[in-house]
């Protein structure tokens, strides 16, 4: 079970949110260190959707790269527009109720 959550944490939904909690915090606090590890928190959850869909979805980890740039030129604006490819990609991973409890044991 351990091993099964440490990979939900990579790669599941959880990877997505995290990702967006520390680059939302980063835009938010103007620190440029929390934007680069919801980057690269991203990566392994991006690529893992890529190889799921065959489409180039881990570009989307470069964007937030890219906030990073718009951050130091203090455009925030365009810092926070840049995490809706983010957020829609986790949103589409986000599971449905009934596997989660299944994952966690809840119901059988």
């Amino acid at each position: 079970m351990s091993n099964g959550i440490l990979v939900l944490f990579a790669f599941g939904f959880p990877a997505g949110i995290i990702s967006l909690l520390l680059s939302a915090l980063g835009i938010w606090k103007k620190w440029p260190l929390l934007l680069v590890l919801g980057g690269f928190w991203t990566i392994p959850f991006t690529f893992y959707i890529s190889a799921a869909l065959g489409l180039p979805i881990f570009l989307i980890a470069l964007l937030q790269f890219v906030a990073i740039y718009a951050l130091k030129k203090e455009n925030s604006r365009v810092a926070w527009l840049l995490l809706i490819p983010l957020a829609i990609t986790t949103a589409f991973m986000f599971p449905d109720p009934a596997d989660l409890a299944r994952f966690f044991g809840w119901i059988k």
